[in-house]
């Protein structure tokens, strides 16, 4: 049961009310009555249709990070909307569009964003964190050259996987992945999947080993293009890897779980003068490992920042059918169901992969 309240911050359309889910403490929701948006000249409103739970939004969730503001925040950041209005100068889509939309709305003006590399922009302004509401809510305000409508091939769901996907494309993109590379993924939830998917599919590898503690998602794994996979929690992971390797260890070590035992894994497991790519983000803020170990095995290290303007390609891999998104979602959830929803994914229960709820159902 959800407490139900009216609330009104910014700029509103009077009289018109949407139902918003805020986090008002740890692990209790509160349903909202908030007024629907105006837009500006140069945004949309967007209806919203689906929205997945990230491992990102259940830090926030347990309380483990919180934001300093007064208005309990909206979480969600993985969304897939309907066009229901335009700006004045919007001409890039039109309301009845469907869409997949990019949760984080770089400044455009600052070095990093002149350079290409929005997704390091200091000013950048991101779906469910600090000031910016996320999208478990009915209808959103949101700058137009955001969105990217949705072929028909594509549902909803895979709207919201696009973030998902973007997230490993750009992963493997800074691996420089090719044919002659082995790889180790640690932990298999959604990114760590695409990860697997995108290395199997379009980049290959010689050998690609998948882990993570949960049976559901090493089933997964294999299913993704893994070779091998292992269960952590039953296996020795990097007495298990050197064996595999003959004692070498992997080319490129994909960290996607952002716990305190992979990451000291991925530098045990990483071959001399290969790569560990951080995708995870552990909630003590915390990457612990061995510098002795890295530094005798010059490795390479690159944190992964979301993703750098890749919706387009994203969309097209899903199309073509290159890579598999829509097959991670394993649960749905009416909008008043969010907190069963969230309780499920922080449980880890029921199989989960990828949980999507529906604000506008």
């Amino acid at each position: 049961m959800f407490t139900r309240s009216r609330q009104r911050t910014g700029s509103f359309a009077i009289g018109v009310y949407m139902k918003a889910l805020r986090l008002f403490s740890p692990y209790e929701f509160r349903l909202y009555d908030e007024a629907i948006p105006d837009i500006a000249d140069h945004e949309v409103l967007l209806k919203i249709q689906a929205v997945g739970i990230c491992g990102s939004d259940l830090h926030r969730y347990r309380g483990a990070i919180t934001d300093d503001r007064k208005t309990p925040i909206i979480l969600g950041h993985e969304f897939s909307a309907t066009i229901e209005k335009t700006g004045r100068h919007v001409m890039n889509v039109r309301p009845g569009d469907r869409v997949a939309v990019e949760a984080g709305i770089p400044c455009g003006g600052c070095e990093w964003c002149l350079d290409g590399n929005t997704n390091l922009c200091p000013h950048i302004k991101f779906c469910g964190v600090a000031d910016q509401d996320g999208m478990l809510r009915e209808y959103a305000a949101w700058p137009a050259h955001l969105v990217y409508k949705l072929p028909s091939e594509l549902s909803f769901e895979d709207g919201v996987l696009i973030e998902v996907l973007a997230i490993a494309l750009h992963a493997v993109n800074l691996a420089n992945m090719n044919p002659a590379l082995t790889c180790a993924v640690l932990g298999s939830g959604p990114v760590g999947l695409a990860v697997l998917n995108l290395v199997s599919r379009s980049r290959g590898a010689v050998k690609i080993i998948a882990i993570d503690i949960i049976n559901d998602r090493c089933n997964f794994a294999a299913g993704f293009g893994a070779d091998h996979i292992m269960n952590a929690h039953k296996e020795d992971v990097v007495k298990e890897i050197m064996q595999l390797t003959n004692n070498r260890g992997v080319d490129v070590v994909f960290e996607a779980a952002g716990v305190e035992e992979t990451c000291r894994q991925a530098v045990e497991i990483c071959a001399p003068g290969g790569k560990v790519m951080w995708i995870g983000i552990p909630e003590d803020n915390r990457t612990p490992f061995s510098t002795e170990s890295a530094r005798r095995k010059g490795l390479t290290f690159r944190f992964v920042r979301r993703s750098k303007i890749l919706y387009d390609q994203c969309i097209s891999l899903m199309t073509q059918k290159i890579v598999d998104m829509e097959s991670m979602v394993t649960h749905h959830f009416e909008f008043e169901r969010t907190a069963e929803a969230f309780r499920l994914v922080d449980g880890y229960k029921d199989g989960v992969i990828k949980a999507i709820v529906w604000p506008s159902r």
